[in-house]
């Protein structure tokens, strides 16, 4: 090669590498920005805060290890099953009734005897059909399609998939069902792309409505026959009662601030916990929903996210400390804070049926401090061992580990009835898992 071309090989080589190389950087810059101004719509599905009034940053780099935290590590032949190739929006589960296949020719034999004399008895054997059931109650869960909104079905004695609703609702981003799995509602960016359109569907031939366009969020009552809705007006927000097979709405919170993430954890409580940001502080009230009553519970934790148990006596936390993201569990009756010595987020948690035992995918490392920003936002991804912790002795077991596998960034966790399989969301592409516990 002449030495002509040479040199302008090697100009053009360190030209385009200095373009590449300052293209990064003004990526990187602006992926690890927070969004305090005008939010996007993801922004607006994501439940993270966006108050200005915030301390200065931290931006350390911290790399936590949570495989050494247990005594149980363990490699564990596969529990996972992945249950779609497609994205979900939500998903529940059910006990659903099966129509059981037609029996032909079932009789039985059914003796009887007769007096006809004050001596005298006959005995008659007479044929008749026998009755058989016609339907069973079979455990099932029920998901919907990101992409179209087509609602599928699974009965896990069979693992059997089939599509039961095709009506098209494309790009859905949430769906929450009812606890039967007959409605449906559906969570999607509104045409102009500002903000989010929530309608409600009934599969079974009901009636089909939209909702308010400014809900902000909304959970299911402990029955799932209802849902609590936060909704934003022009004070700030109030939060109604619907039922989902009514068209009636019962109003029973008002409050000029507006950041709140809700979670109905028994009948006559609603926990209001105010939206987190590694950068502020957060806490957690109570609305009582017979008389609208709102009490604070805890607070002052930079962080702050909760799942409560199922009868509101103990709160799993999470904190955004120096090191990371701790959990603890707060007792309400005692008023006492317990860390469990697990780094993770309560929204990776589900909590078991005897309101002692946790469910929940722990990330096997965790990077940096900004969480739960940096989760929500897309900036982190976890891989997850998932394991069972006992909130009175701290106990924890590892069930199975996706580091091992498939890794997955466990979330929106449920369980079954009997608590035997646990499902959940991977983060990294919207797929839905269970995983075997017995």
């Amino acid at each position: 090669m002449p030495k002509k071309t040479k040199i302008i090989f090697i100009i053009v080589f360190v030209f385009v590498g200095a373009i590449m190389l300052g293209i990064y950087f003004y990526n990187s810059k602006n992926n690890t920005t927070t969004n305090t101004g005008n939010t996007s719509i993801i922004q607006k599905f994501n439940p993270f805060g966006t108050s200005t009034k915030i301390p200065t940053e931290n931006n350390g780099d911290n790399v936590q290890d949570n495989n050494n935290q247990d005594g149980n590590q363990a490699i564990i032949n596969s529990r996972f099953h992945k249950i779609t190739d497609f994205a979900v929006a939500g998903a529940v589960f059910f006990e659903d009734t099966r129509a059981l296949p037609a029996k032909e020719n079932i009789t039985e034999v059914v003796t009887t005897v007769e007096t006809v004399a004050p001596t005298k008895k006959v005995i008659k054997n007479a044929i008749i059909p026998k009755p058989e059931p016609t339907t069973e109650v079979v455990p099932s869960i029920r998901y919907v399609e990101k992409a179209t909104g087509h609602v599928y079905q699974m009965y896990l004695d069979t693992n059997v998939e089939g599509k039961i609703s095709n009506s098209t609702i494309p790009g859905v981003y949430e769906t929450i069902f009812s606890g039967d799995g007959s409605s449906i509602i559906y969570r999607y960016p509104s045409s102009d792309n500002k903000s989010i359109t929530s309608f409600l569907a009934t599969l079974r031939g009901g009636k089909s409505s939209f909702l308010s366009s400014d809900i902000m969020d909304i959970s299911l009552s402990p029955d799932k026959t209802k849902f609590f809705s936060i909704i934003k007006n022009s004070n700030g927000v109030v939060g109604t009662i619907k039922y989902f097979d009514s068209t009636k709405t019962n109003q029973i919170f008002t409050s000029a601030f507006s950041e709140w993430l809700p979670q109905w954890v028994t009948e006559q409580k609603i926990y209001l916990t105010t939206k987190p940001s590694y950068r502020v502080e957060g806490s957690v009230f109570n609305l009582n929903t017979t008389n609208g009553t709102l009490s604070k519970i805890f607070g002052g934790i930079k962080g702050l996210t909760t799942l409560a148990n199922n009868n509101g006596e103990v709160v799993l936390y999470g904190a955004s400390l120096e090191e990371g993201p701790k959990l603890n569990v707060f007792n309400i009756k005692d008023h006492t804070s317990t860390d469990l010595d697990k780094y993770g987020l309560p929204e990776k948690c589900v909590w078991s049926s005897d309101n002692i035992n946790v469910y929940c995918a722990i990330p096997n490392t965790v990077i940096g401090t900004q969480y739960p920003d940096s989760w929500y936002q897309g900036l982190v991804s976890f891989d997850d061992r998932f394991v069972k912790i006992n909130t009175n002795t701290k106990e924890s077991s590892t069930l199975a580990n996706s580091g091992d596998e498939t890794p997955v960034d466990g979330t929106k966790l449920f369980l079954n009835k009997d608590e035997s399989k646990l499902f959940f969301i991977n983060k990294k592409d919207s797929t839905l898992w269970s995983l075997e516990l017995k």
